[in-house]
């Protein structure tokens, strides 16, 4: 009990330490804006899922504390939605339901929280939501101008070389739900793939069957179809819709892409070295887009053999 309570602590403190962090370095808040959900996700894995709700709720009152206000709140929003993160990713895994879909289950119910809370706040600034998510992709420059050192007032087109930074607005503009989305479930993956890995090396107990046995289910092929048929309709919101759902599904095949890079990978065992090096890579242009396609491949080619017919 002593012992679990001290690593209860830790993570606590690891929790603040990225919070506080975040607010005076860019590199720090991009980190603690990815890897914010581990510690509670660790202390569900340690303690249960009591505990890893016990240690987001006293991350979040001490962030309030900071400075008592409703500001606060909307401020960090981001923040406290990873620990919320967190916190359901503990939740379900204790109750055994598998990573892959406790991921899927998360996401979705974050992405559900979101749009309502979107749409609240539309309601009560009196502007249309797509002035607001006109606002909103304003605030996303701005925070990507922030991480990346560069300015409002500085050389035009300098985040995407070449493209005049009110294109690179409207582009974003037009994919930022699905980014939104898409970012939640990487970063919900991420989470789940470290905290296993740390409960495999802190030896507290082993995993469920291993992520790269996941496969994304066969009825996604037609979501995929349905979306790249809403592009070819001349509306422009079954567009935007098509659209963004057709980022949302590319990023599920690329899920399943990295499982099958995985798969590989173990039956050669490859050291863990060259593990930590080949995975970001993966990520990276021009293999992000194979791995898409690797990931749909499989749904046919079945290159795990995770469907091999039974014994009569």
């Amino acid at each position: 009990m002593g012992r679990g309570l001290v690593i209860w602590f830790l993570c606590l403190v690891a929790l603040l330490v990225g919070f506080l962090g975040a607010q005076v370095n860019p590199l720090v808040y991009l980190v603690a804006g990815v890897l914010a959900p581990l510690p509670v996700l660790i202390i569900g894995w340690r303690s249960g899922q009591l505990a890893a709700g016990a240690l987001a709720l006293a991350g979040a009152l001490v962030i309030f504390s900071l400075n008592p206000a409703l500001e606060t709140i909307w401020q960090n929003l981001g923040f406290l939605n990873l620990l919320l993160m967190g916190v359901m990713l503990a939740s379900l895994q204790c109750r055994g339901v598998t990573a892959p879909q406790a991921i899927m289950v998360t996401v979705a119910a974050l992405t559900v929280g979101a749009l309502l809370l979107f749409l609240g706040q539309a309601v009560f600034m009196g502007i249309s939501p797509q002035d607001l998510l006109a606002q909103k992709s304003a605030e996303v420059m701005e925070t990507v101008r922030k991480v990346l050192g560069d300015t409002p007032g500085g050389v035009s087109g300098s985040l995407v070389p070449g493209v005049a930074p009110a294109q690179v607005e409207a582009l974003l503009q037009r994919l930022l739900p699905g980014l939104l989305v898409t970012n939640m479930g990487l970063v919900a993956w991420l989470n789940v793939v470290l905290s296993r890995q740390l409960i495999v090396l802190l030896r507290w107990g082993a995993a469920d069957p291993p992520l790269y046995h996941w496969a994304a289910p066969e009825w996604l092929i037609f979501v995929l179809l349905g979306s790249g048929f809403l592009l070819l309709v001349p509306v422009a919101g079954a567009r935007f819709f098509g659209l963004n759902l057709l980022m949302v599904v590319a990023v599920l095949y690329f899920c399943q892409g990295v499982a099958v890079v995985a798969t590989w990978f173990n039956r050669l065992g490859l050291p863990r070295l060259l593990r930590m090096i080949g995975y970001p890579l993966l990520f990276l242009n021009p293999f992000f887009f194979v791995i898409i396609t690797l990931g749909l491949l499989d749904l046919w080619l079945d290159f795990r053999r995770l469907h091999k017919p039974k014994d009569a």
